[in-house]
């Protein structure tokens, strides 16, 4: 019997499809046996497998020596030592303006006199107020020990106040040597580590072990940071150069913060008068414009002449850190209060 058109079409349409699944299945055959020819391997084309390589680096790691090689030991040490050397040239950097340590025997009586002394000479500096740098009544931040009512220094205070009267004496010659006019605002600022430092003293002396000094234990820890606030008044110049003063001084200066404005009037209604000033002026002629531009630049400050431009009062937060090395002194007027006996300031006479 003939078979039909139709039939053919089936017939034709049916082996092909018989073929596209016989070249599937060879196709999925091959690659599942490649797959499980790569997890497990095949010996007869030489292949190790997955499962093979695991247990063999499983076995060298457990045959084999944990510990690594002289090469590796020796790059290690080579890269200590050259850590070791680089922080020791970064803290001698950066420790070259450190106080020197506090004389053992300085006493509360010594450390006052010193401290009379040096307030009495920075009053002295030239400046804006009467001639000199501050009021007659200004003390730097030290009106707890001067004055009719100032007391004496306790003996645990004495490193601190030793270290805040050093700075800020070096600091008061910086801005007098600045042109600063007047300064207004001197204030030692307690840090965390120095309110902890009061109620953690005994302990660390009950745990402090024998045969340590003082300076190894600074070295050791962490490098110690005094805050101050201190606020005065000088030309725009003179505040230029008292941000170069502090960043060229061998001590590690840090000013975190620091705001200024115009004495007697705000920068910011200065600045609102200018605006008020530039909308009011759009109908009038282009020279005119130009002509009050100008002078609401000279207003503003944006052009400003030092004869006549009024000062700054600026306000800044300076930290200082100090790293424990035993640096030199900062300058050469600075506060170093001498070790002297805190009973008695006269020199010992020697023995004939």
């Amino acid at each position: 019997m003939s078979m039909t058109k139709q039939q053919k079409l089936g017939a034709c349409f049916g082996g092909a499809v018989g073929v596209v699944a016989l070249a599937l299945g060879w196709f999925l055959y091959s690659a599942y046996a490649e797959r499980q020819a790569a997890v497990e391997g095949d010996p007869e084309e030489g292949l190790e497998g997955l499962v093979g390589a695991k247990e063999k680096n499983a076995g060298y790691y457990a045959t084999s020596n944990p510990f690594p090689s002289a090469e590796a030991i020796a790059l290690v040490k080579s890269n200590e030592a050259a850590y070791a050397a680089w922080k020791a040239d970064a803290l001698d950097l950066a420790s070259r303006g450190d106080c020197p340590p506090v004389p053992p025997r300085l006493g509360g009586t010594v450390f006052k006199n010193r401290l009379f002394e040096q307030v009495s000479r920075m009053k002295k500096l030239p400046g804006g107020a009467m001639g000199r740098i501050c009021a007659p009544t200004f003390l730097f931040g030290f009106d707890q020990y001067l004055g009719e009512s100032g007391g004496t220094p306790e003996k645990a205070d004495l490193p601190r106040l030793y270290v805040q009267l050093a700075t800020i004496t070096n600091v008061v010659d910086i801005l007098a040597k600045s042109g600063v006019l007047e300064v207004r605002a001197f204030d030692r600022l307690a840090t965390k580590d120095e309110a902890d430092e009061g109620g953690a003293r005994n302990a660390r002396q009950r745990n402090k072990p024998k045969g340590k000094t003082a300076k190894d234990e600074a070295e050791d820890g962490a490098p110690k940071r005094y805050d101050y606030r201190l606020e005065y008044t000088a030309r725009a110049s003179a505040f230029v150069k008292v941000l170069n003063g502090l960043a060229k001084s061998p001590r590690f200066y840090v000013v975190s913060d620091f705001g200024f404005e115009r004495e007697g009037d705000s920068l910011k209604a200065r600045l609102d008068r200018s605006s008020s000033a530039q909308g009011g002026s759009s109908g009038r002629g282009r020279r005119g414009r130009e002509r009050e531009k100008k002078e609401q630049e000279v207003e503003t400050g944006f052009v400003t002449n030092p004869e006549t431009d009024p000062p700054l009062l600026v306000h800044m937060k300076l930290s200082v850190y100090d790293f424990g090395r035993g640096g030199v002194s900062v300058a050469s007027n600075s506060a170093a209060p001498e070790s002297t006996d805190s009973t008695s300031t006269a020199p010992k006479k020697e023995g004939k």
